[in-house]
Parts: C-alpha cells; structure tokens; sequence
C-alpha cells in the first residue's frame, strides 16, 4: 500500500530498523514485524504502541532509547539508507 508518510512518523520507522524490526504502515496501524523468518509482533500499532516497543517510555525520545541501547541513531540519509538496508 502506497501511502505519504509524515516526517513526524520516519523516526518509528529508523527505531524499528535499528531493533531489526521492520515496521510497516497499513490501513489500520502499523505491523512490528521481526527479522529474519517474517512473523507479526504486533499489528494495529499506535505511534505510542511502537515507540513503546522500542523502549521510547514516558519522556524519553526514540533516538534516546536507542543511544541508551546502544545503537548509533543515523544523522544523515546515507545512514538511514543503510540502516534500512540491513533489514
């Protein structure tokens, strides 16, 4: 499905690579799916749901969460190119 996504949402969509997780926009939400063998993680998910699941909780944003974790958060297209690559 072909749909705009906002800026405000592209974030999601970088914490979940960074995780391995491939977060796809549908009609009614988001699917969190795993890498690897495809399964759902969860379906029908709220901004709040998937930042959530990325250990984005009460003031902490998704890139802190994933520098908290660890994870280098992509600081130019390149680097999210690539991140998305990898899943």
């Amino acid at each position: 499905m072909d749909r705009d996504l906002h800026p405000a949402k592209s974030p999601l969509f970088i914490a979940a690579a960074l995780r391995g997780f491939r977060l796809q926009d549908t009609p009614d939400g988001r699917a969190y799916r795993s890498d690897g063998p495809e399964r759902v993680v969860a379906d029908g998910v709220t901004f709040k749901d998937v930042a959530n699941l990325c250990g984005a909780t009460g003031g902490t944003t998704l890139r802190e969460a994933a520098e908290r974790d660890g994870l280098t958060w992509p600081t130019f297209p390149e680097a999210f190119l690539a991140v998305v690559h990898k899943i």
